[in-house]
């Protein structure tokens, strides 16, 4: 392997507990306990670059909004002795992307502007410049915008940087970096390479599902490397190109080639699967009589793939791919995991001296079914995992896995994908879980609202043995419901190689949608400062913590004096800073100390937001913001 460094990036951009808010004045007991563990090349300008487009400086960003580095990713956290890069996808390839001419098998989306110009981004300027990226119009100002420029600060930015944003209301969003493939975009212009490079990197990400999966990626630039993982055995395939401009066509010239695994364990949104809208297409499509491979030669061009390293089998990826006479130098290559769909395993159940009977309870041995009473069914959704879910599983019937390929012996750490269609902020529905025969290990599974689209849950779970001779086994506990099992897939026990504490406040980064400046008064362990908006609070006025690295959590304690609280409050996790999950709704607050209570949540950032304002005209103050229940990831 030549790969001298890689970041493993979180895993659980979509993973967060979520319970209803304990609400009261005086101190609250945690929520049930459960084992949810741990799961967004420099000129000023090029001759390929559009300036004609872009923001007026009026309208763009205003320079005391541009990069605070105090909230970007801790340079010390991510890094891995392994090889390659781990990521999470999750990029709606249908929003976010300009393609509103409809789509071109041949390149892509035929889209006038690509991502640049119409959505408030000029190629020609760094992104923390007033014309760089506006807040006016275009991305910053919806949702499926911010997620695309969330994806973007994290391929061009390393860890250690982010970008704080404003959208059309003022309203603050802080973006870390990550991967750092273009770090000169922070403040100087976008040129081929760089935007070639970053085009690479979005399309990798997206899932037109908008389910998070993670992944491993390999490519040619320095940042990412070279070197393939256990626990990604898949090469899925390659993407390169350029979504960020058009082509003297108008196209965008966005390609991708199947790997060899392509077809092999397969998920929603991403290769293999009916993805709907995207913005790439296969650079040698069967249609032309081409077999859509990365690693095969063809008459219109090919990939220059990596060479073996010692014990490889197949390559790590692409150095470069020629599409009609054009060389691409920057592919990024894609690698997924092992995945274990519920419908494809043994239905069965325990019995009064917990011995697992498959065919039991009206089982039979090739999956669930609907045979009776006692069955758990097999439900046909084309938004799941392979088209199917397992559903009606209870204390006694359920699922089990045979022959699950772990790397590490002992506590592991896997992806549940389930549907809850219980609306959020209600009771949690659990999973029971049994490795190789042991004990059980219970697992709070929080509503969504949704019982269609899966919603993966990171989770850790032991008694695991190294190789193939492993067996898990799911059914409901005892008093509570379960929600639908849709597909499981192991990743890597280690997340961090780093020591570094979160939990310790020295880390803590804090910003505030009012007074920003002050609000690092709030996390400073001194109760003779405080956070204050300076101005009578209002509902949606917001403080927020960056960890500087992955925690979890279950209590948040607010200190505040002379009525300067809200009456109520929502408390928001997110893993990058951009995608919110609710985990107190509307909690209710007095003067002095209050602690708002969960079940325990793994997150790099926290949110505490008003819900309802006092009434009493109070500028809203925190004189101290600490945590419960804390471990450092």
């Amino acid at each position: 392997m030549d790969k001298v460094t890689l970041r493993r990036l979180g895993w659980i951009g979509a993973s967060l507990g979520l319970t209803t808010a304990l609400v009261g004045c005086s101190d609250m007991s945690s929520g049930a306990g459960t084992d949810v563990g741990s799961d967004g090349t420099a000129t000023s300008s090029s001759s390929n670059l559009n300036v004609e487009n872009g923001l007026n400086g009026i309208n763009g960003m205003n320079g005391v909004n541009g990069l605070n580095a105090a909230n970007g990713l801790n340079a010390a956290n991510g890094l891995n002795a392994a090889n390659g890069l781990g990521s999470v996808n999750g990029l709606n390839g249908v929003n976010g992307f300009n393609g509103v001419n409809g789509f071109n098998a041949a390149n892509g989306f035929n889209g006038t502007n690509g991502l640049g110009s119409v959505n408030g981004l000029n190629m020609a300027n760094g992104l923390n410049s007033a014309n760089g990226l506006g807040s006016v119009n275009g991305l910053m100002t919806t949702d499926d915008g911010r997620k695309t420029v969330s994806y973007l600060v994290k391929c061009a930015l390393p860890s250690g940087h982010s970008l704080v944003k404003q959208d059309q209301f003022g309203i603050n969003y802080t973006y870390p970096g990550s991967i750092g493939l273009a770090p000169e975009y922070e403040a100087n212009g976008c040129n081929q390479a760089c935007s070639e490079k970053l085009s690479a990197c979005l399309m990798a990400h997206i899932n037109t599902s908008g389910v998070h999966i993670p992944l491993w990626m390999d490519a040619p630039m320095t940042s990412v490397g070279w070197g393939q993982s256990p626990w990604f055995p898949t090469r899925e395939g390659t993407f390169f190109g350029q979504i960020m401009l058009t082509n003297a066509n108008n196209n965008l010239d966005g390609y991708f080639c199947n790997g060899p695994g392509a077809d092999q364990n397969v998920v929603p949104g991403r290769l293999g699967f009916a993805q709907g809208a995207v913005p790439y297409s296969n650079a040698w499509p069967s249609s032309a009589g081409m077999d859509g491979r990365c690693d095969n030669s063809h008459s219109t061009g090919a990939c220059k793939m990596h060479a073996l390293s010692s014990g490889e089998s197949i390559s790590d990826g692409a150095e470069s791919c020629t599409v009609n006479g054009h060389e691409w130098d920057f592919p990024m290559t894609v690698w997924r995991g092992i995945t274990f769909q519920a419908e494809d395993a043994v239905g069965g159940g325990f019995d009064n001296n917990h011995v697992w009977a498959d065919a039991r309870y009206g089982f039979v041995t090739n999956g669930c079914t609907t045979p009776g009473l006692n069955g758990c069914a097999i439900i046909a959704d084309a938004k799941n995992g392979m088209g199917k879910r397992v559903g009606y599983i209870g204390p006694s019937k359920g699922v089990k896995f045979s022959n699950v390929n772990v790397a590490l012996a002992g506590t592991n750490n896997l992806v549940i994908y389930t549907t809850n269609g219980d609306a959020v902020g209600t009771s949690n529905r659990y999973l029971r879980f049994s490795v190789n025969g042991g004990a059980n290990q219970d697992v709070a599974f929080p509503g969504q609202n949704d019982w269609s689209n899966p919603f993966g849950t990171t989770i850790s779970l032991s008694g695991f043995n190294k190789g193939t001779n492993n067996t898990i086994y799911v059914t409901a506990d005892d008093t509570h419901s379960a929600p639908d099992l849709d597909w499981m897939e192991i990743i890597n026990t280690t997340v961090s190689s780093t020591s570094s504490n979160y939990c310790d406040y020295h880390s803590w980064a804090a910003t505030a949608s009012v007074n920003g400046n002050d609000a690092g008064d709030a996390i400073d362990n001194d109760s003779s400062t405080r956070y204050t908006t300076g101005a009578a609070m209002a509902a949606g006025n917001y403080h927020q913590v960056d960890f500087g690295g992955p925690v979890t959590i279950s209590s948040v304690t607010l200190n505040s004096t002379n009525n300067d609280n809200a009456a109520k409050y929502d408390i928001f996790a997110s893993s990058d800073g951009s995608t919110w999950t609710k985990i107190v709704s509307a909690g209710s607050a007095c003067s002095g100390s209050q602690t708002f209570s969960f079940a325990t949540t793994q997150m790099r950032y926290l949110k505490v937001q008003i819900n309802t304002a006092n009434g009493n005209q109070h500028w809203w103050s925190i004189s101290d913001l600490t945590v419960g229940g804390c471990t450092s990831l």
